[in-house]
C-alpha cells in the first residue's frame, strides 16, 4: 500500500483544483484511490452507492467520477445514465471486477471515457486513465470557450459567427454518434470542405491502428503532380512523424467531386494543414487548398483547427469502440472468435443452409496435450500451445470457414457448403499438419495432435445449434476414447442423412 500512495497523479497545473468522485462500495476501494489521486491539483470526493453520489452531483460540479458497475442500491450504467443527464461535461470511468464486455461496451455507448478492472494493481494506470479524462475534458471545454470567444469579439460578424457555432453543433453531434472510422471521416470531410469553401482537401490518416498510413484526396478538378506535390510540401511542414507522412502520401487515392471538372488553375493560390491529434499522439493531418490567394481568414483556419480537435477525439473513441467490439467477440488468448460468438455465428449459418439447402459441417476438436505440457513446462507454455493451434487451424481452412476457441483446449470450426467427408478430408489435413508441427520447448522437441469429432447438421435430427454441436462433441469423445489423434464422424440416426440435396 505505501508503494501505491507514493505514486501520487500529476495532473498538470490548472487555473482550479480539478475535483473527482468515487463510487464504490468498497471501502478499500475508496481509501486506495483517494490515497493514491488526491494531491494539490486533484481533490478526490467518496460516495459509497449511487444515492449518494447523486446528492454530491446535485450541489457539486465533479470532473471526473469513478463508478463501480456493481453498487449496493443500484447498477452503474444506471448511475452512469443518471450522471450524464445531469452533468454532461462531467466525464465518466467505470470500475468493475467482473469480465462484462458487454456493460464495457454500453458504458462507453452512455459516455464514459474508459473502464478500469479490479483489483487495481497498477497505479500508473489509473493515474494515466484519469490523466486521459482530464484531458479530454479539457479539449472539449477549451473548444467551446474558443467558439464562445469568437462570438464576442467579432460583434460585427455574429450572424456568420452563429452559422458557424451551429455548424460544430451539427458536426459535434455528428461525431458523437459516430463509432466507426470511416463514418468520422466523412463528417470530417463534409464539414471542413463546408466551412472553407476550399477546392482540393486532403486527408492523411498516420495511425496504423485506425488503417494508416494512407492518403485521400478531394478535389473539384483533377489534379496534376505539380499540384499534388503542393500538397505533399504543406502535410511536411506540420508537426507529425514525417516517416509516416511520406508513407502515408506513396498510399494515395485521389477523388474528383465534380460531375464535370474544370481544368486544373496553374497554382494553388492558398495552401494549410492541420493535424488530427489527442494527448499528443498525431493520428493524422488535413490539408486544405483554393485557387484564390488567402482564400482562408484567420477564423477560419482557427475553425479548421477545432474540427480537426473535435475529429480527432471522435477517431479516438472510434478505436476505443473498435476493441470492445473486439474484445467483446474474441478470445482474448488466440485472438479467435469466443464460445458466445460461435454460437451466434452457428445459428446465422444454420439458417443460411436452411435457406440455401446447403450443407453444414461442425468440428469440434480437441488438443491432445495439453494438459502434458501445462504439468511439464507450465501454463505460459500451454498458452502457446493454444495459439500455435489457433495458427494451423485459421492457416489451414477456408476465408469463409469461422473458427472459434470452444472453452479450455477445445476448439470449433463451423464449414459452410461442406459435408461431413470433405469436412473429414479437411480435418485429417490439419490432424497431419499438427501432428507434424515441430513444437518445442527450449531445445527440447515435442510431439502434440489433437482430436476431431465431425457432425453434419440435418434439420430432421437437429432442433438447433446445440443438438449438432452435442454429436460432433459425442464423436470427439469417441475419437479420444479410440486412442487420440483421429477423427470420428457423427452418423445420423433414422434414415435421414447428414445432408442431402433436393
Amino acid at each position: 500500500m505505501q508503494s501505491m500512495r507514493s505514486e501520487r497523479a500529476t495532473l498538470g497545473s490548472t487555473e482550479r483544483q480539478a475535483r473527482l468522485l468515487v463510487v464504490d462500495d468498497d471501502p478499500a476501494i475508496r481509501e486506495l484511490i483517494h490515497d493514491v489521486l488526491e494531491g494539490p491539483d486533484l481533490e478526490v470526493s467518496v460516495a459509497q452507492d449511487g444515492k449518494q453520489a447523486l446528492s454530491f452531483l446535485e450541489w457539486d460540479f465533479y470532473n471526473v467520477v469513478i463508478i463501480d458497475l456493481r453498487l449496493p442500491d443500484t447498477d452503474g450504467l444506471t448511475l452512469l445514465r443518471a450522471i450524464k443527464e445531469r452533468s454532461p461535461d462531467t466525464e465518466a470511468v467505470v470500475l468493475s471486477a467482473y469480465a462484462d464486455l458487454a456493460s464495457a461496451v454500453e458504458a462507453l455507448r452512455l459516455g464514459a471515457c474508459d473502464y478500469l478492472r479490479k483489483p487495481l494493481e497498477d497505479v500508473s494506470l489509473l493515474n494515466k486513465t484519469v490523466e486521459r479524462a482530464l484531458e479530454r475534458q479539457e479539449l472539449r471545454l477549451s473548444n467551446r470557450y474558443l467558439l464562445d470567444e469568437l462570438r464576442r469579439a467579432n460583434n460585427e460578424l455574429r450572424r456568420q459567427r452563429r452559422r458557424e457555432l451551429r455548424r460544430l453543433e451539427e458536426v459535434g453531434l455528428a461525431l458523437a454518434g459516430a463509432l466507426q472510422r470511416d463514418d468520422v471521416l466523412e463528417v470530417l470531410q463534409r464539414s471542413v470542405s463546408t466551412a472553407l469553401a476550399c477546392d482540393v482537401l486532403a486527408l492523411y490518416l498516420l495511425s496504423p491502428e485506425l488503417g494508416g498510413p494512407y492518403m485521400r484526396v478531394h478535389t473539384q478538378w483533377p489534379l496534376p503532380d505539380h499540384l499534388l506535390a503542393a500538397i505533399r510540401q504543406a502535410a511536411q511542414e506540420v508537426p507529425a512523424p514525417a516517416d509516416a507522412v511520406e508513407r502515408a502520401a506513396a498510399n494515395c487515392e485521389v477523388n474528383v467531386l465534380a460531375a464535370q471538372p474544370a481544368a486544373a488553375p496553374a497554382d494553388l493560390g492558398t495552401v494549410a494543414a492541420s493535424i488530427l491529434a489527442t494527448r499528443g499522439t498525431v493520428l493524422g493531418l488535413v490539408v486544405v487548398g483554393a485557387e484564390r490567394p488567402d482564400a482562408f481568414a484567420p477564423e477560419e483556419l482557427q475553425l479548421l483547427r477545432i474540427l480537426c480537435n473535435q475529429a480527432a477525439v471522435a477517431l479516438e473513441n472510434a478505436l476505443l469502440f473498435q476493441q470492445a467490439q473486439f474484445l467483446a467477440t474474441r478470445d482474448g488468448l488466440t485472438g479467435l472468435l469466443n464460445h458466445r460468438t460461435f454460437y451466434q455465428r452457428l445459428d446465422e449459418e444454420i439458417s443460411r443452409a436452411k435457406r440455401h439447402n446447403t450443407p453444414l459441417s461442425i468440428v469440434i476438436l480437441d488438443t491432445d496435450c495439453l494438459k502434458r505440457m501445462n504439468d511439464r513446462y507450465g501454463h505460459l507454455t500451454g498458452d502457446e500451445l493454444l495459439r500455435v493451434f489457433a495458427r494451423l487451424i485459421s492457416s489451414t481452412v477456408r476465408r469463409s470457414d469461422i473458427v472459434a476457441r470452444y472453452g479450455g483446449d477445445e476448439f470449433a470450426i463451423l464449414l459452410p457448403h461442406t459435408t461431413p467427408e470433405a469436412a473429414q478430408a479437411l480435418c485429417e489435413r490439419l490432424r497431419r499438419r499438427i501432428e507434424t508441427y515441430p513444437f518445442s520447448v527450449g531445445d527440447q522437441a515435442e510431439t502434440i495432435g489433437a482430436s476431431f469429432g465431425i457432425a453434419g447438421y440435418d434439420p430432421l435430427l437437429d432442433a438447433d445449434g446445440a443438438e449438432v454441436v452435442r454429436r460432433a462433441d459425442e464423436a470427439l469423445y469417441r475419437a479420444k476414447s479410440a486412442g487420440r489423434n483421429c477423427i470420428e464422424v457423427a452418423q445420423p440416426t433414422g434414415l435421414t442423412g447428414e445432408w442431402r440435396p433436393e
